[in-house]
């Protein structure tokens, strides 16, 4: 199973430059769901954008890139 799970993490790796793309696109919706005058149904989406593209680009992985590999 450790071994399945290690594939699927090396199939998804990025590199760095798309890493701080990431950590920027991430920054900023966050910034826009907590500043920015928006209904709480947007604050919620923009919300979730942030932590996925901050904790895929933390961990190096992109579960999106994955998947598409893997088909």
């Amino acid at each position: 199973m450790v071994d399945v799970m290690n594939e699927l993490a090396m199939r998804g790796r990025m590199n760095e430059t798309e890493q701080k793309v990431r950590f920027g696109i991430g920054a900023a919706a966050a910034a826009v769901a907590i500043f920015a005058p928006l209904s709480y149904r947007w604050k919620g989406v923009l919300t979730a954008i942030a932590a996925e593209t901050i904790v895929s680009a933390a961990l190096s992985v992109s579960p999106a890139k994955s998947m598409m590999r893997a088909a």
